[in-house]
């Protein structure tokens, strides 16, 4: 004799646990185009220009602190 086990889950049936799993996977893309298509974040991206420049340039300046020594290592070999 085999004794069944039944959990919860398994008892809503596969078609419901189907249409979640599907919900879930479209609706951060459906989240993200309306987020493109109907908010102002262009603009506001304008606004943190000064901020992301300045970070661009810190990066541009550590990536070349960090490569100015293995170059010169390289040229003198």
């Amino acid at each position: 004799m085999h004794a069944a086990i039944t959990f919860p889950e398994n008892t809503t049936g596969t078609k419901t646990a189907d249409s979640l799993k599907n919900f879930q996977a479209i609706n951060p893309m459906k989240g993200f185009q309306r987020f493109i298509e109907k908010s102002n974040w262009d603009e506001r991206l304008l606004g943190y220009e000064k901020h992301l420049n300045l970070f661009s340039w810190v990066g541009i300046a550590a990536s070349a602190i960090f490569f100015i020594p293995v170059c010169i290592s390289i040229f003198i070999r």
